[in-house]
């Protein structure tokens, strides 16, 4: 079975196909979105275990399903989300996507229309962006980072609250965010929408006395310390997720999206995220 592995570096490898168990889908990948995960994996940012199968995000269409899942999900198009609440974050601390098929826990499923638009591989970034907005509507927050959750953040949050980028990267004018570059207030709330380290201490001296440090996370065992006062927010499914999505513009989706047939060229990305057809990109890069 060919994956692109974690092993001191990325790489592809043939390798023995996975047993399915009992909580667990086999999935034949078809779109898969390269993100801020797989960066920093690549980067040495997030450690991950030797022999891992990386990918977190995608779609595909169940193959067969465990002894203990729902058999009428068989030939069903799914989306994967990045995180099981039992196993923990996919590609991460269990095998990804990134392979000929992949076995996945059915929790980090759900079925999607067959006529679904790639817009749904943003959706555990808009699924956070959306719980963050019910929690912390007409509070004032400032969002720490400059990727696909702190710009769906951001869009959530615009009519109901006062909110801010503050990030070192430049984000395309097109977004119609200009990032504040030196945060001198205090805010109720801020969001740490990126893995660097300094951020999550930066964010404990930006918040007000009684105020709130959010952390969307994709693993169990990630972030390894979190400041005080701090709330995990994990991508799962919620309503009002799907609508985000749809105030999203084509062109804006293009801007922070690209499309790759070549897995190991799009490792780091040029955009945001990178998607890739897995039956495609695979071959191309053997």
């Amino acid at each position: 079975m060919i994956s692109v592995i974690f092993n001191q570096g990325i790489m592809i490898q043939d390798i023995v196909e996975k047993p399915i168990d009992r909580d667990f889908v086999m999935v034949r990948p078809e779109k898969v979105l390269i993100s801020f995960i797989e960066n920093s994996i690549y980067l040495g940012v997030l450690w991950v275990k030797p022999w891992r199968i990386i990918g977190s995000i995608g779609t595909g269409k169940i193959e067969a399903v465990g002894l203990d899942v729902d058999s009428s999900l068989n030939g069903k198009k799914v989306l994967i989300m990045p995180f099981s609440k039992k196993y923990g974050g996919i590609g991460t601390e269990i095998d990804g996507l990134l392979s000929e098929t992949a076995v996945i826990p059915d929790d980090s499923i759900f079925e999607i229309p067959s006529d679904y638009e790639d817009k749904i591989l943003l959706y555990p970034f808009a699924s956070i962006a959306t719980q963050i907005a019910e929690r912390y509507k007409g509070e004032r927050v400032l969002i720490i980072g400059s990727g696909i959750t702190s710009i769906l953040t951001h869009l959530a949050l615009t009519p109901y609250s006062e909110v801010n980028i503050f990030t070192d990267i430049q984000i395309p004018k097109e977004l119609g965010i200009t990032p504040i570059k030196n945060p001198e207030k205090k805010w109720d709330v801020v969001v740490v929408a990126t893995m660097r380290s300094w951020a999550r201490y930066a964010a404990e001296k930006l918040i007000t006395d009684n105020g709130t440090v959010v952390i969307p996370t994709f693993m169990s065992s990630w972030p390894p310390a979190c400041p005080k006062n701090s709330v995990k927010i994990y991508p799962e499914k919620v309503q009002g997720a799907l609508q985000l999505l749809d105030k999203i513009p084509e062109k804006i989706f293009n801007i922070l999206i690209g499309y790759s047939d070549d897995i190991m060229s799009s490792i780091p990305t040029s955009k945001n995220g990178v998607i890739v057809e897995v039956n495609k990109a695979i071959p191309v890069t053997l």
